[in-house]
């Protein structure tokens, strides 16, 4: 025990335990919760507990509460929850993590913002764009940032190699970005627009983020799964237009049949820039030559998700946020509207242009 802590032992309860909250605020070190124990939240859980420094796990909180109470263990003896609000209003939580379902994305992460506490909520803000105005137009109202939105691609090494790589101008002006997300057999039948708010919101973000640029207009395009269920998907197919003359095109792919992979192709006015299909190193024996694929997300991006993490406990114990905000999740959240329409109205649909809130400013 440290000397502060030891000083608290010899105070009466009650003191001991405002002495108690005293050291620990003053060490640094957030307390985290985290919403979710499934494998998003698991990975985040076991990161904060394990792998990023000055950070705490103190909390966690699932509707499965032996799934959470098991994880809780192998954390350290983190507390339980069985509700997200009574873990958002803990006073021994100091910033949350989360990882639940979609559509409980957006009351949660409202509740942080009106707890004043910094929030890393993962993609997408909600089920649809009035989820995302609620939790755009809190955070407005109160004035400063406290969302990360959990799109990762921005903390993972090769994406932020080409994005560093066009700030410096290596490819001149970006006129075409080119993306290819591919999951192994996914084994539950999703539908288009599912694919659109859940994965493609991704995809989305990465294009306007590395093109520099707003989403004009998009045609939603996709291949059905079950004949029966037209509704339903195996591939999906955006293609966008920006408002600076830019194309894009992002295939999300359900059934590809060998393993998981994202591909991000940018082409300028003076050169090209690729993220390496695969990440693996190449084995050859016996008269060929193979390459490993990883099986799914949590694997591909596992580096992505520690780098993640340690931007938002850095911004968060300094009181703020960093990486892709509320607005960026909101504007995604915008493109998939349209492209959702599209799916309908069976052409290109206009994406909303709206202003930008002073808060989300360019620094």
């Amino acid at each position: 025990m440290d000397t502060v802590g030891a000083t608290c032992q010899i105070l009466r309860p009650d003191d001991r335990a405002e002495c108690e909250e005293e050291s620990r605020v003053g060490n640094g070190t957030l307390r985290v919760g985290v919403i979710g124990t499934g494998g998003m939240g698991g990975r985040h859980a076991r990161n904060l507990a394990h792998r990023v420094a000055g950070a705490e796990l103190v909390a966690v909180m699932d509707l499965d509460e032996e799934r959470a109470a098991a994880l809780a263990g192998e954390c350290g003896g983190a507390k339980v929850f069985g509700s997200g609000p009574e873990l958002v209003h803990d006073r021994d939580v100091e910033a949350v993590l989360i990882a639940s379902p979609d559509p409980t994305h957006a009351d949660l992460a409202v509740a942080c913002i009106e707890a004043g506490k910094p929030v890393l909520c993962e993609k997408p803000l909600g089920v649809d764009i009035a989820d995302a105005q609620r939790v755009l137009d809190a955070e407005v109202a109160g004035g400063r940032k406290l969302v990360q939105v959990g799109l990762m691609r921005a903390f993972d090494p090769q994406h932020t190699a080409i994005k560093e790589a066009i700030d410096a101008g290596e490819i001149g002006r970006p006129v075409l970005f080119r993306g290819i997300h591919a999951h192994w057999r996914v084994p539950e039948v999703r539908t288009a627009v599912n694919v659109i708010v859940n994965s493609a919101v991704h995809d989305i973000h990465s294009a306007r983020w590395l093109m520099g640029d707003d989403v004009a207009s998009v045609y939603t395009s996709h291949v059905v799964d079950v004949p029966e269920q037209p509704e339903s998907t195996r591939l999906v197919l955006l293609q966008l237009t920006f408002r600076g003359g830019g194309l894009a095109s992002i295939e999300v792919n359900l059934d590809s049949s060998y393993g998981y992979e994202v591909v991000v192709d940018v082409a300028g006015e003076r050169g090209t820039l690729r993220t390496p299909s695969l990440t693996g190193p190449v084995l050859r024996k016996g008269g060929g030559a193979t390459r490993s694929i990883e099986p799914d997300w949590l694997a591909r991006f596992e580096t992505a998700y520690r780098i993640e993490a340690e931007a938002w406990v850095r911004a968060a114990r300094a009181g703020g946020a960093t990486g892709p905000t509320v607005w960026d999740g909101y504007c995604a959240m915008r493109v998939a509207e349209a492209a959702e329409l599209s799916l309908e109205t069976g052409r290109a649909e206009a994406v909303l242009d709206e202003p930008r809130p002073a808060l989300y400013a360019p620094a």
